[in-house]
């Protein structure tokens, strides 16, 4: 399991929401990875869309994964 702590920069969260952000990036790396091994760049567009949706006020980490995907070009009839 990865941490998203990597990918937050200057922003400041509770536990929780690291681990739920976590959870939810680590998910989507797990739908990418059905498609073919993520590149760095796809993880870190993934986590920063995490980030942000969670700045943002998102706390479902069902949303978090799916719309973080989307950004990737992953749509709800791939991303699961």
């Amino acid at each position: 399991m990865t941490s998203i702590v990597p990918f937050i920069g200057n922003a400041v969260f509770e536990s929780a929401d690291i681990k739920l952000m976590s959870d939810a990036y680590n998910n989507a790396i797990e739908d990418v990875y059905r498609f073919g091994h993520p590149n760095k760049i796809v993880g870190k567009m993934i986590a920063s869309r995490i980030v942000a949706l969670t700045i943002g006020g998102e706390r479902d980490p069902i949303q978090l994964r799916k719309r973080a995907l989307a950004v990737c070009g992953f749509g709800p009839d791939r991303a699961g």
